[in-house]
């Protein structure tokens, strides 16, 4: 079954993503992504900003924080350069994660929809968004 949300190979993509849907990433994505699902790294795509999730697998490149409420899975030769919090974590032969893992179960209770609304309070909003682009932008808002 393909995931609701799709960033496909071959093009490079940036926003925010919030759904409540699987989504897998395939291609270059700078941004932030809020899911209340799955979320699938590609082994040959790059994401540069923060994932905000329920469960997630990555094969590829991570620049950012990984906040996840169940299970975080590296497969073979994944990279994560950022901090990750979840409450599982696996990962493969030859994966690596440059910043501290930290599994509690404590972590269960994070609530992703209270990040999505802290971070698009309007005060906050313009701040994170000169941080994360560094080109105007119109932001991708998918519900």
């Amino acid at each position: 079954m393909l995931p609701a949300v799709q960033v496909v190979s071959g093009g490079f993509y940036f926003g925010i993503i919030r759904t409540i849907s699987p989504i897998r990433i395939e291609g270059d994505f700078k941004g932030i992504i809020f899911c209340n699902n799955k979320v699938i790294i590609d082994s040959k795509a790059t994401v540069n900003g923060d994932i905000l999730c329920h469960e997630i697998v990555i094969g590829g490149l991570v620049e950012g924080n990984v906040i996840c409420k169940n299970k975080c899975m590296l497969k073979e030769n994944a990279v994560v350069s950022g901090v990750v919090r979840t409450v599982q974590f696996e990962n493969e032969t030859d994966s690596s994660v440059s910043g501290p893992v930290y599994v509690n179960k404590e972590n269960k209770h994070i609530d992703i929809d209270e990040y999505y609304d802290l971070f698009n309070k309007k005060e906050n909003l313009e701040k994170i968004k000169a941080e994360y682009f560094s080109l105007p932008q119109k932001l991708i808002l998918i519900t």
